[in-house]
């Protein structure tokens, strides 16, 4: 009994380990965008439902944000989009407070 015990304690730790973290890679290839060499990823974050979602917070000067927006196909003055990206659609939205900006990349 006290075997079947340890064995049922491993197989349920196993279940709750957490899975990796996202890479910022995936995310910017899911949602489109292309960073600047200037920006610097501080978080991602990912979760999965019925949808996806990526949320990335990045360090940019704010000089470079408008090239963040251009280079990854906003349109001018734009800062939250829907687009068609590798065959799903993927919302996109961009929040800049000072040097941060977060990204919300999600699919509905």
């Amino acid at each position: 009994m006290k075997a079947l015990i340890a064995v049922l304690a491993l197989l349920l730790a196993g279940c709750a380990t957490p899975e990796p973290a996202p890479s910022p890679e995936d995310a910017f290839r899911f949602g489109g965008i292309s960073m600047p060499a200037s920006g610097k990823v501080l978080e991602t974050k990912y979760d999965r439902g019925i949808d996806s979602r990526y949320q990335v917070v990045l360090t940019l000067p704010a000089e470079d944000v408008p090239k963040l927006l251009e280079a990854s196909n906003f349109a001018p003055g734009v800062m939250a989009d829907d687009r068609l990206v590798n065959g799903r659609r993927v919302v996109r939205k961009v929040t800049v407070e000072g040097t941060t900006v977060h990204l919300e990349l999600f699919t509905t």
